[in-house]
């Protein structure tokens, strides 16, 4: 059978037709029409519990946060209010019937052996309460004392069974002509040598304890209500106090929105939660700042980088296009061929600087996956591409590798290390050796060139700078920057230093995968040995001899750390693990060495 849904209610459709399959069976649905209607049916049903979440849904929003408080406090405050309204009206009943019924007992006992209906019927009066005897049966004796048949007390089982002896006492509340009565029954007691059964009640009127009740629940409701009030309006106030930081960080925020200008930071007052909340702001605050910071540096740099070789390119194009529609100034094949040759030169420049720039300007992480990787081969793959680009210079690359486990990213140390051996290519001299080494996680390249000068070495990995002796290089000063980007990112460390020889050192360390053994024993890595590959050999078999020692820097030399802060325009900061003069990286030290943490 089809249904019609509206709002909360199911209801046949007028005209429909029933389902065939449930004629055969009276009383039974079919088995698909029982599956929808019971799907139906727990439709209904979510839907009818939703109405009030969704009810308070819609309010939420309409609320402000202050108001939701003091409307918390309120609401609380109202709920205890109407506890201990409610016990307090109910300890006072029980205590003023309990005196009531003290009351009646003690009259009724002290009356129960005095037959005498007019003493029985002025202490009654004196105490404000009416009496009724009862015969041995539980019957009023309407007939015995005429003058208490004014006042007929109802009589209940319990009284009966006082009546015939079988109950000591019995204490009940009672409605006569509208009126409430606390009544209680005792046993008469017949002077001897009288013998009987029958019982004594004494009624007195409740109106005294309701009226008490009464005022004092509108009392009570008085004060709940004026607690209730302050309550609400406490809350707000405590709101209103307590979210003056949420004021100032949501102002703070729209000032940075409306001037973009992130020095604006946020005050932060006390040490609570929204103190937490302001103080994790002006973190992001200051972050955003020297990100910024960071990028109009690099602009800049970048700006003032091309504007060299833009405007020596210009002048050669003019140049040559002078040339070119002058019919009575044709340069000569030689000079031509040179102008073409130094715009071929810039313009590989200049592409080697934009690469290299928008390489530096990516903010998003590498794509690339991390994996285990021997960073010998590393090594060898960018040796054999750094001596594919040193064609046409009597360059030797000589490489000393030992297989080592690291956790990286492939492609981005290959380009780490070839920016490494393209740096030492540059400034080594013609018929000169390059030496590379790669051992347990460290890998060093050493060149025959005019070195680093030491004022020079803290700051060859910051973006755009050039050393003193490079600047009558080509080249953009970005390599070695890119160089410490791609380590930071690797969690290691990358160190300029100078070898015995004069010529530059630069050292890369990087974690070994876990596993892997650690630093080798002391003395193997000391270049100011007799034996050590950056004393030049003697011949190039001793140079690739893989039992020669591993590379390392001379005992006292000053090295640096790629560290580099917002303020000098560096990139971030790699992470230094354990980093002494002398270069030992991360947590592996060599014996008389002590580990230094960094951040």
């Amino acid at each position: 059978m089809s249904f019609l849904l509206t709002g909360h209610e199911r209801r046949a459709a007028p005209g429909d037709q029933a389902d065939p399959g449930a004629e055969a069976w009276p009383g039974v649905i079919g088995t698909d029409g029982q599956a929808n209607a019971e799907a139906q049916g727990r439709r209904v049903g979510r839907a009818a519990r939703s109405v009030p979440a969704a009810r308070w849904a819609g309010l939420r929003p309409s609320l402000t946060l202050r108001a939701r408080m003091a409307l918390l406090a309120g609401v609380a405050v109202a709920a205890a209010v109407a506890v201990v309204v409610s016990v307090a009206l109910g300890v006072t009943r029980i205590v003023l019937n309990q005196a009531i019924d003290d009351q009646l007992v003690e009259q009724a006992r002290a009356s129960a052996g005095n037959l005498q209906a007019s003493e029985i019927s002025v202490r009654a009066l004196n105490f404000g309460m009416e009496v009724q005897f009862l015969d041995a049966q539980g019957v009023p004796l309407e007939s015995a004392f005429p003058s208490l048949e004014k006042f007929a007390i109802p009589v209940d089982v319990q009284d009966t069974e006082v009546a015939r002896g079988l109950r000591t006492k019995n204490l009940h509340t009672v409605t006569v002509d509208g009126a409430r009565y606390r009544v209680a029954t005792v046993p008469l007691r017949y002077p001897p040598p009288l013998t009987g059964t029958g019982a004594l009640q004494f009624a007195r009127p409740t109106a005294d304890v309701d009226r008490t009740l009464r005022d004092l629940g509108l009392v009570l409701f008085v004060v709940g209500l004026v607690g209730v009030v302050g309550s609400v309006i406490a809350g707000r106030l405590v709101a209103r106090g307590s979210l003056k930081p949420v004021d100032a960080a949501a102002a703070a925020a729209e000032e940075v929105a409306r001037t973009q200008d992130l020095s604006a930071l946020i005050p932060v007052t006390g040490s609570d939660e929204i103190a937490r909340l302001a103080t994790s702001l002006n973190s992001m605050l200051r972050a955003l700042e020297a990100s910024r910071l960071r990028q109009r540096q690099l602009v800049d740099d970048a700006a003032h980088e091309l504007r060299t070789p833009l405007t020596s390119l210009r002048t050669n194009i003019e140049l040559l296009l002078r040339a070119e529609t002058s019919t009575n100034r044709a340069l000569p094949t030689a000079d031509r061929e040179a102008l073409l040759r130094d715009v071929d030169a810039q313009m590989r420049e200049l592409t080697h600087l934009v690469t290299e720039v928008i390489e530096l300007a990516r903010d998003e992480a590498p794509t690339e996956e991390v994996e285990r990787l021997d960073l010998a081969q590393v090594v060898r793959s960018a040796a054999e591409r750094a001596r594919r680009r040193a064609k046409g210079r009597n360059i030797r690359i000589e490489v000393n590798a030992e297989p080592c486990l690291v956790d990286g990213r492939p492609n981005l140390l290959e380009r780490a290390v070839t920016n490494l051996l393209d740096n030492a290519v540059k400034f080594g001299p013609e018929s000169s050796t390059v030496q590379v080494a790669c051992r347990a996680g460290e890998v060093t390249v050493a060149d025959e060139g005019p070195g680093i000068a030491p004022g020079d070495r803290a700051r060859v990995f910051e973006r755009f700078y050039r050393a003193t002796s490079a600047r009558g290089k080509p080249g953009s000063g970005l390599g070695l920057a890119i160089v410490a980007d791609a380590v930071a990112m690797h969690g290691g460390t990358v160190q300029a230093q100078e070898t015995p020889g004069g010529g530059a050192l630069l050292r890369l360390t990087l974690p070994l995968a876990p596993g892997t053994p650690s630093w080798p024993d002391a003395g193997e890595s000391d270049p100011s040995a007799p034996d050590s590959p950056w004393r030049r050999p003697t011949s190039p078999a001793d140079a690739s001899d893989p039992g020669h020692p591993r590379p390392g820097s001379s005992p006292g030399s000053p090295t640096v750390s790629a560290g580099r802060s917002a303020g000098d325009g560096g990139g971030p900061v790699p992470t230094t693990r354990g980093r002494k003069a002398d270069g030992s990286g991360g947590s592996r030290t060599r014996p008389g060495e002590r580990a230094v943490s960094g951040p």
